[in-house]
């Protein structure tokens, strides 16, 4: 196997770990396109400017962006952040330095510590600036922001004259010393490398590996692709454990599958995640240790609230953590059973009327978080020196798949308060980052193009669960006012209400 070129940045600082009592949190995050300020993105959505000319993807995104991800992730260790994060979707740096000489990161944080981040992505961006990779950038921002002491790895796979093979990279921020000799990155045809990191953990060594698989979790020819993502981090899993059967290992990030993809969609011959990787619901067999299976952390959750990820009215489980068999053993580095969590923080990055993904958006200087939530587990390090005892599990995971339905999106009536009456927003111009992603209450007759006119301007309307034109068919043209609950938003440049539920048309509220 070919070991793709790897980028490796080391902060060179002390390591100030906040886990308490040898307990460790890592958090796997899906950022949803954190691009850097250089103006050269792949994605449309990330120029500078529009096809009109108009700002875009500007430093002020980037800034909210880096503010709203360092907040979320000040959630965790009472605002010191997590000892280890494994980012996915950072954008991969268009614009390196000559010769492909990277940055250090103590040496850049030291470079810019009379600035803050608001400065440097403000008043003082220049051409320097607008080259830092992003992941350096949002370095910076937690660093200003109290999440301190992180040592980075990052993995390239770069063509000859520098540019990545890829739009996004997987990153890795760890508070625990990396063993960067032992870093590297694994090709993938026609999908992102998967990033291994090896960490230091108070004296026991730990394997990580950051995945970001092929989208389309339904697609059962994009399966093929992931396919080879599960072979090839499969085949070196093999190879480390052929050199360490208790070997401590952790699999994250986006798999773009979801936990139980073989039952979920039967008409695929072949998964990766579950049967070639062999991801399993079966803690007690993964614990008993002798396999090559992996424990799959979604099992320790409740069946009917298993998602962290949203797709035509339902919850998927794209975001994914696996553990080794070595985590349940009395030697070294241990999981802490049923710590297994989703970051669902109601009035931030979720909807508290449907605790779904406040995703980015870049009205204005932007807003929301991502269209993933975060999923978290801690582990600890024991103080026996026992490799032939395991842990005594508290309510073990076991394969339910049986028993499991695709988890619709419950909508609840909103908060009457969060709501924006007529009153409230008559004669006001309400296409302002102040009431963007607001819920309303709208009194307005629909039109023969199936629009609403609220202040004399038109809104498109859409909804997540049921099909407006047939809902208001019987209607449209009429003249005959109709109140229903939705929330302002914009969609390839036209504003529109999306009614998130049926309930929301005339609510008594």
């Amino acid at each position: 196997m070919k070991v793709l070129f790897l980028l490796i940045v080391t902060l060179f600082t002390t390591i100030n770990v906040v886990g308490q009592d040898n307990e460790y949190k890592l958090v796997v995050y899906n950022v949803e396109n954190l691009f850097d300020a250089d103006g050269v993105a792949v994605f449309s959505d990330y120029q500078p400017f529009d096809k009109d000319g108009e700002p875009l993807y500007t430093p002020a995104h980037l800034l909210t962006k880096i503010h709203k991800t360092s907040r979320l992730m000040a959630r965790y260790n009472n605002g010191a952040g997590p000892d280890i994060i494994m980012f996915v979707e950072i954008e991969a740096d268009y614009t390196p330095l000559p010769g492909n000489e990277q940055r250090d990161p103590l040496q850049f944080l030291e470079e810019y510590s009379d600035v803050s981040i608001e400065y440097m992505l403000g008043d003082g961006i220049n051409d320097e600036i607008k080259d830092l990779p992003a992941e350096l950038l949002l370095l910076k921002g937690m660093h200003d922001a109290g999440l301190t002491g992180y040592d980075v790895a990052v993995a390239y796979d770069r063509a000859e004259d520098g540019r990545p093979r890829h739009v996004q990279k997987n990153v890795l921020f760890s508070r625990l010393p990396i063993l960067h000799e032992k870093t590297r990155s694994w090709p993938i045809e026609d999908a992102r490398p998967i990033l291994e990191t090896w960490v230091d953990v108070d004296g026991y060594e730990l394997a990580l590996f950051v995945n970001h698989w092929k989208s389309r979790a339904s697609d059962a020819e994009v399966e093929k692709i992931r396919l080879q993502n599960a072979e090839v981090l499969k085949n070196r899993l093999d190879t480390i454990r052929a050199e360490n059967p208790q070997v401590d290992f952790i699999l994250g990030g986006d798999f773009n599958s979801d936990y139980n993809q073989s039952y979920r969609y039967q008409y695929m011959e072949t998964t990766a995640v579950n049967d070639v990787l062999r991801s399993t619901g079966d803690e007690r067999y993964v614990k008993a240790g002798g396999t090559d299976a992996v424990y799959n952390l979604w099992y320790e959750h409740p069946i009917d609230k298993r998602g962290s990820d949203v797709f035509r009215g339902y919850w998927g489980t794209l975001m994914q953590i696996m553990i080794s068999p070595g985590l349940y053993d009395f030697y070294g580095i241990q999981y802490v059973d049923n710590s297994f969590d989703v970051g669902r923080f109601p009035g931030k990055n979720v909807y508290e009327n449907s605790l779904t993904p406040r995703r980015w958006h870049a009205f204005e200087g932007g807003g929301g978080y991502s269209d993933h939530l975060p999923i978290s587990m801690r582990f600890t390090v024991t103080d026996r020196d026992e490799a032939n005892e395991r842990i005594t599990l508290q309510n073990p995971g076991y394969v339910d798949d049986e028993k499991w339905e695709p988890i619709e999106i419950q909508y609840s009536m909103p908060d009457p308060s969060s709501v924006l009456r007529p009153s409230d927003y008559q004669n006001v111009d309400i296409r302002t980052l102040e009431f963007f992603d607001k819920l309303f209450l709208v009194e307005a007759a629909i039109t023969e193009d199936y629009t609403v006119l609220v202040n004399g301007e038109e809104y498109e309307l859409w909804s997540p669960t049921f099909n407006t034109r047939s809902r208001f068919g019987s209607i449209r043209g009429q003249d005959e006012p109709l109140t229903f609950i939705g929330r302002l938003g914009k969609f390839r440049g036209n504003w529109q209400f999306v009614i998130e539920s049926e309930d929301y048309i005339t609510p008594e509220i």
